[in-house]
């Protein structure tokens, strides 16, 4: 097994890393703890990496209750593979290397060229993880290309575990005959969780973003349109807003453009800033633990 994750993961010092973890805990354990350990050692104590993610579908087969990503207010929106390829090469070339390109959503198995994605963010980035988040029930559907690219991309799939059929044994017979490395989040062990948003933004952004997990330790750093924003939230707020009719604002100081930016040292001092954003979580409300269930797009899920 050690061989094959091996074979899978870029050269770099992500791998050492990673194979390290393997050796010690276990391969299912090892990519539990993997993202934990990533935030900690690159994002927070190293001023030289981040990782992004990137939503290549808005819309969403599952559309879970509270989705911290909107997805069950969004319309089906597609990503198109020209704009990424444009994005990718711009962050190619004032940054040398990312920690993890996620491609997410929404759900990513729904976007039609899929594979495409794949093989652009392999072509600027050839040291970087590349993962593919799913929930996973589409995942047993996919043809023979979609795990053959999966292996020649190297690309590590993370299945978001919701309780529902995602059809386990026969996603891990393909995996491991295309020897495609998969993971598992614990969703369905842990409970969902919540951070309700405040309507009015009468939160604390600076002491909101150094308690946040995920703003502080740039587990969350999203890359839409060539802008960069700390988290998700304000990345995707627009669908909230419209489906609610609220104006919960992203101003300029909310991200940074990677057309603007004159380097990858500008790129990473806005990543550890706390953001105006930041007012709108309630993070003193916040709970964990809570049962999944699908949206019923009611504001209650999120505030």
């Amino acid at each position: 097994m050690l061989k094959i994750i091996s074979g899978w993961i870029p050269n770099g010092t992500l791998k050492a890393m990673m194979l390290k973890t393997i050796r010690h805990f276990g391969l299912r354990s090892a990519l539990i703890r993997f993202y934990s350990g990533c935030k900690t050692t690159f994002l927070r104590n190293s001023k030289r990496y981040f990782q992004i993610e990137v939503h290549i579908t808005e819309h969403c087969n599952l559309n879970c209750k509270g989705c911290s990503h909107f997805s069950p207010l969004a319309d089906e929106i597609f990503l198109d593979p020209a704009a990424f390829e444009k994005d990718c090469a711009r962050l190619a070339k004032i940054t040398n290397e990312l920690v993890v390109i996620k491609l997410l959503g929404g759900e990513p198995l729904l976007h039609p060229k899929l594979i495409s994605f794949f093989e652009i963010a392999r072509k600027y980035f050839k040291t970087t993880v590349v993962q593919l988040t799913t929930n996973g029930a589409l995942l047993w559907k996919q043809p023979d290309e979609f795990w053959i690219a999966s292996h020649k991309y190297k690309i590590y799939i993370e299945i978001s575990d919701y309780p529902v059929n995602i059809h386990i044994e026969k996603v891990q017979a393909k995996s491991k005959k295309y020897k495609v490395c998969i993971g598992y989040t614990v969703a369905k062990e842990t409970g969902m969780g919540k951070t309700p948003i405040d309507l009015d933004g009468a939160q604390d952004a600076g002491a909101n973003f150094a308690a946040c997990g995920s703003a502080s330790l740039g587990g969350c750093v999203t890359l839409r349109d060539g802008r960069i924003y700390v988290c998700s939230a304000a990345a995707h707020i627009q669908f909230f807003n419209k489906h609610f009719g609220k104006d919960l604002r992203v101003t300029e100081k909310d991200y940074i453009d990677i057309y603007k930016a004159k380097d990858k040292r500008e790129i990473l001092d806005f990543l550890h800033s706390p953001i105006p954003f930041c007012r709108y979580c309630n993070l003193a409300a916040s709970s964990s633990g809570l049962e999944w269930a699908v949206s019923k797009r009611e504001i209650s899920e999120w505030v």
